[in-house]
């Protein structure tokens, strides 16, 4: 007889956790390639979103494989045409730190993702500053048409953003 109960209270658990599990199943609208339209920042005193100054011609893309795995990669104007062809060991200690904060600026990370009602977390698997492994970010998406709006809940460079993708076809 107590073996039923706890089988009965078992499954009554895992029923009314299940019911009330907010994680949803159907990701297909995020599957596939997104190129970065553009990086927008929250004007509190307008309260309204603009462009980001400091961040205009940033490029990037982020990729949804539909098997809960992502990858995205941003990189700052000029980025793709930096030189890189110098002699490492012909710069000088000024061109080295340039050199080694330029590469710095791009930000790259892969991660599993799950979606939760309006939102997406991205539990990274790796990404170009180690410190970053294994540590979730957490979105609030919207869809517009082709468009995927991507919000930070952190503060970024003391700002509130949000990332506006386009969907390759």
């Amino acid at each position: 007889m107590k073996e039923i109960k706890l089988i009965l209270g078992l499954f009554t658990f895992v029923t009314i956790y299940s019911c009330n599990s907010k994680i949803l199943k159907d990701d297909s609208k995020f599957h596939g390639m997104w190129s970065l339209d553009k990086i927008e920042s929250f004007d509190s005193l307008a309260n309204r979103w603009a462009d980001a100054s400091s961040w205009v011609g940033w490029n990037g893309y982020i990729l949804y494989d539909g098997q809960g795995h992502m990858g995205v990669h941003l990189t700052p104007k000029g980025y793709k045409e930096f030189n890189t062809t110098k002699n490492i060991d012909s710069l000088n200690h000024d061109e080295l730190v340039a050199l080694t904060k330029f590469y710095k600026s791009n930000f790259v990370y892969f991660s599993d993702y799950t979606l939760t009602d309006s939102t997406i977390e991205h539990k990274r698997l790796s990404a170009t500053e180690p410190q970053n492994w294994g540590k979730s970010l957490i979105r609030d998406f919207k869809f517009n048409q082709d468009t995927l709006i991507l919000t930070a809940h952190e503060i970024i460079a003391r700002q509130k953003l949000r990332l506006r993708w386009i969907k390759l076809k």
